[in-house]
């Protein structure tokens, strides 16, 4: 008997069917987990990710649009780079554990060698301290609304990616409805060409493209960028495009990243015996 297709076990899933759920989490949990790992880098943290996908494949089944999607593995494939990134950006900037080793001050030569290595890791802080004021001051504020809007039940989010998947490129985007506003997070987003800028716009059904505003991306690749506040009461879709610099008031070409589905920005973390029931 041949086994079901990834279309097949999406159907019975959204079908509430348990048993094509393990089976379709036995085909890609291995493949998740290294795309995780190789995000996270730590073994329980990418499997923490896995968890979640397999969670929210069984919880919100339906964001899988079997007409419209052309492929399950991609899907998952998506939404695990989604939760790792997720993962390593809110961890990122929490301090590191140090863990330095004082030898016992009893030789003058070693306690002489002890207050240099001090003063040298006192001074390298104050160092880096001083470049993330002087260069990330934004980042921190961007940082502080991201955990903010987290906590929101209201808040959606999205990835946006390339609707020809030939470019690997992922952006996050938050949607307060509240603030009528976007945040998109992304790393390694090559810079617009000179001349040009990249511009964010809300497709909302019944109405035309509404432009949330241009932004940059600086040399490291790094995106953190809250857009300007906008009419839309639901957006049903995020475009970036590339425009003119100083921005278009339509869409000069076709998009290079959109999105496609959203979920809610918070959900809360359940046992895998809660998973299971």
């Amino acid at each position: 008997m041949a086994e079901p297709t990834d279309f097949e076990l999406m159907r019975q899933i959204q079908l509430r069917d348990r048993r094509s759920h393990f089976l379709l989490k036995d085909r890609y949990q291995k493949r998740l987990l290294e795309i995780a790992l190789s995000t996270l880098k730590q073994p329980h943290q990418a499997e923490e990710v896995v968890r979640q996908v397999f969670e929210f494949c069984w919880k919100h089944a339906e964001a899988f649009d079997l007409q419209r999607d052309r492929s399950v593995a991609l899907w998952l494939y998506e939404l695990t780079a989604f939760q790792a990134q997720e993962r390593l950006r809110r961890w990122s900037w929490l301090p590191a554990p140090a863990s330095i080793r004082v030898a016992p001050p009893w030789w003058p030569r070693r306690l002489l060698w002890g207050s240099l290595v001090g003063l040298g890791i006192y001074a390298v802080a104050i160092t880096a301290a001083y470049w993330r004021l002087r260069w990330q001051g934004e980042s921190v504020a961007i940082q502080r609304l991201y955990q903010e809007w987290q906590r929101q039940p209201q808040v959606r989010r999205t990835l946006l990616r390339d609707p020809s998947f030939r470019n690997p490129l992922l952006v996050q985007a938050l949607w307060s409805p509240r603030a009528k506003q976007v945040l998109l997070l992304a790393s390694e987003m090559p810079p617009a060409p000179p001349g040009t800028t990249y511009q964010l716009w809300l497709e909302s059904a019944g109405q035309r493209l509404e432009s949330a505003g241009t932004f940059t991306v600086n040399a490291e690749g790094s995106l953190q960028w809250l857009s300007q506040p906008t009419h839309s009461q639901q957006p049903t879709r995020l475009w970036i495009t590339l425009e003119p610099a100083g921005g278009s008031e339509s869409p000069t070409g076709a998009p290079l990243l959109q999105s496609n589905f959203w979920i809610p920005a918070s959900q809360p973390e359940e046992s895998k015996e809660n998973l299971l029931n």
